[in-house]
């Protein structure tokens, strides 16, 4: 799988491509092949090393917004929710990726008649 990934801090050019393991729902956590991705004010101040709410500690695949298409359920999950076009917080980073592993509670479906990418925005 494809990913970016913040090795170091600093601005735009520190997130780099690259690849990544295959994420792999366990019990009770759905898989998302991500096709769009939010980019919030805090997580560009988390990116270039200020103070927030919490700290990240590179190297990792920075990210929280994520929509896409739930596609794999672990165990204990409804397998009716694969196919659900939703969107989901990642629980602060693995979004900037081609796919990303959340809590089955996490994700809101996506209403019908509502672009994909403007839900995530």
């Amino acid at each position: 799988m494809r990913a970016i990934w913040l090795r170091e801090f600093g601005g735009p050019e520190v997130l780099v491509p690259g690849p990544a393991p295959d994420p792999v729902p366990g019990p009770g956590q759905v898989l998302i092949d991500v096709a769009h991705v939010n980019i919030t004010f805090i997580e560009t101040q988390l990116r270039s090393g200020r103070p927030g709410p919490f700290r990240l500690t590179p190297p990792l695949i920075p990210g929280n917004g994520v929509g896409g298409v739930i596609t794999t359920v672990g165990s204990d999950v409804d397998p009716a929710l694969t196919g659900r076009r939703v969107v989901s917080a990642t629980g602060g980073s693995g979004g900037y990726a081609e796919r990303a592993v959340v809590d089955a509670s996490a994700p809101f479906e996506v209403p019908a008649g509502l672009a994909l990418d403007d839900a995530v925005a």
